[in-house]
């Protein structure tokens, strides 16, 4: 894949609707190779970040709100959750950096207990939400993630989502 100059354009998964070709032969094979490679990054699967425990990243949204003259990149914030508690509270780091501009846009967790080789059928995946469902719940703040579960069940993991911007002002 060619490395864009700037790197938020890395998550640009859209091409230009015209181009101008040049006339000249020999600038005509190296416009038509560098074109080519740009179709291939866009058309084939693109990675658009990695998961590495409670790191941010930029995941791909652009957002102009209130003015249109400032665009806003979008980060995510991915904690793996290896085993969620069967009841009781588990307390998390929450995105670094928390300051005065940042503007949270969705939060979500996830939890999953495969099904067990000898009970098939016996398998749970859901998404959860701060609030609402009564097995588990969570709230975040500048100073932690707190998930709280009641009656969840044992073998659960899963994952806490927060999706943000950070110059959100």
């Amino acid at each position: 894949m060619t490395t864009p100059s700037n790197p938020i354009n890395l998550f640009t998964p859209f091409l230009p609707s015209t181009y101008d070709v040049p006339n000249e032969e020999d600038r005509l094979h190296s416009f038509l190779e560098d074109k080519f490679s740009q179709f291939a990054d866009v058309i084939n699967d693109k990675t658009i970040g990695a998961f590495t425990q409670s790191v941010e990243n930029l995941n791909g949204n652009k957002f102009a709100y209130d003015t249109t003259s400032k665009v806003r990149s979008g980060y995510q914030y991915l904690v793996r959750i290896a085993n969620y508690p069967s009841s009781g509270t588990l307390t998390l780091s929450p995105p670094p950096n928390i300051n005065p501009q940042f503007v949270i846009f969705q939060a979500w967790g996830s939890a999953s207990k495969p099904p067990s080789a000898l009970n098939a059928g016996d398998g749970d995946f859901f998404s959860f939400f701060g609030s609402g469902n009564p097995k588990i719940t969570f709230t975040f703040s500048d100073t932690s993630i707190v998930v709280t579960t009641t009656a969840l069940g044992t073998g659960y993991s899963g994952f806490i989502c927060i999706t943000y911007i950070r110059d959100g002002i």
